[in-house]
């Protein structure tokens, strides 16, 4: 049965197969797959190297689009720092102009501090007769090396003012002598020990309210009128608090 199957008919005869046709047909087979094989590797081969075309050209566009941001990142950057620049300049131009007019309220102030002392320095003396005070000495910035000063002393047989001036007063200053600078005076200046401790307090500008606290307070009111002298606000009737 094995060679009948492998019989061929020819014309109605009956041939032998020709296995070298066989062998050449199969060979054909297997070239012509292998070329199918390599077709399509190539035909890959290709397509990748085309996407990889594309990739590389894609990446060239990211690279380029970096190198523009970089770019405007520096010119961002420098023109921060020109900004910065002169943002300083101006702050130390801005700063240097407080500092002259710092100098110069300083100034002002010190002028203004003079000018109320020698006010209530030339007046007091007048001021105090209306209260039937009068005073032997009147002393300005009577002070201690290192230890205290006090704007204006004034001293009677047994009674001593002792006169703190301001520009403006204000009621913090007023807590400041009282709890402060006045306890203080006969520590400092002991010769004045047994001399009855009297305060006052004069400023050039004397709200209404400042001014009723200090009274209460129990101090002496001065300040100046609206024709440059001095006055004393204190209301009629006034008791002058003993701080010895």
């Amino acid at each position: 049965m094995k060679i009948l199957s492998q019989l061929t008919t020819d014309n109605g005869r009956l041939t032998l197969p020709n296995h070298k046709h066989s062998n050449e047909m199969e060979k054909q087979q297997q070239k012509e797959t292998r070329l199918d094989r390599i077709e399509k590797s190539l035909e890959l081969f290709f397509k990748g190297m085309s996407e990889l075309r594309d990739s590389q050209k894609k990446t060239d566009e990211q690279i380029l689009e970096l190198k523009d941001s970089q770019k405007k990142t520096d010119e961002q950057i420098r023109n921060t720092d020109e900004q910065i620049l002169e943002l300083k300049e101006s702050l130390d131009k801005t700063i240097e102009r407080l500092d002259r007019i710092g100098r110069q309220l300083a100034d002002l102030g010190l002028v203004q501090g003079e000018v109320a002392e020698d006010l209530f320095y030339r007046n007091i003396q007048y001021l105090f007769k209306d209260r039937n005070i009068a005073f032997s000495s009147i002393k300005r910035n009577l002070k201690k090396k290192g230890t205290a000063e006090y704007d204006i002393v004034a001293v009677n047989s047994n009674v001593v003012l002792v006169v703190e001036v301001k520009n403006k007063l204000q009621k913090r200053m007023i807590d400041s002598f009282i709890n402060k600078r006045i306890p203080n005076f006969k520590k400092v200046f002991p010769q004045y020990n047994n001399y009855k401790l009297l305060g006052g307090i004069g400023a050039l500008v004397v709200k209404d309210e400042v001014g009723r606290y200090a009274e209460k307070s129990g101090l002496y009111v001065l300040t100046q009128t609206s024709d440059g002298g001095a006055s004393l606000i204190n209301r009629k009737g006034f008791q002058a608090k003993d701080f010895s």
